[in-house]
């Protein structure tokens, strides 16, 4: 089982990471924050529902259920937070570019077609230390 929800939570978070959908407009931000509400709500209904299970059904202890109730809040917080973790490192990157473009406009396109060249290869790297760093999630907490 553990296995199952491991492989399932990497599937859904690589494929929300290497999706393409890098940057948000005011909209995607608004429904990102909405997204972790969310979370949060579905932490508490997934806790009481779990503790339901174990106190009304016996079928395992509330130890358990606590234990699976924290895991699973975890990796729908750690599957959210990965993907703002992206569209925060392309906002960033864009925002500096926006910067030079407005402020250093002498120097722009020097700096633009260095950018041109090197950042679709910084945004393969940063992408692939996010995922990296999900497999380290989730295995930590799903195959302890």
């Amino acid at each position: 089982m553990h296995w199952f929800f491991f492989i399932l939570f990497m599937i859904w978070t690589l494929a929300l990471i290497w999706d393409g959908k890098d940057l948000f407009n005011k909209k995607q931000w608004l429904l990102a924050g909405l997204m972790f509400i969310l979370v949060l709500v579905a932490t508490v209904v997934i806790g009481f529902t779990l503790k339901w299970l174990a106190q009304s059904m016996s079928l395992f202890s509330v130890e358990t259920a606590k234990h699976y109730s924290i895991i699973l809040s975890m990796s729908f917080l750690c599957v959210w937070g990965l993907k703002v973790t992206v569209v925060l490192l392309c906002t960033l990157f864009s925002g500096i570019m926006g910067g030079h473009k407005r402020y250093n406009a002498e120097n722009y396109e020097k700096v633009s077609s260095v950018t041109r060249v090197a950042a679709p290869g910084l945004l393969i790297v940063a992408k692939s230390a996010v995922s990296l760093g999900s497999i380290l999630m989730f295995s930590g907490l799903w195959l302890k």
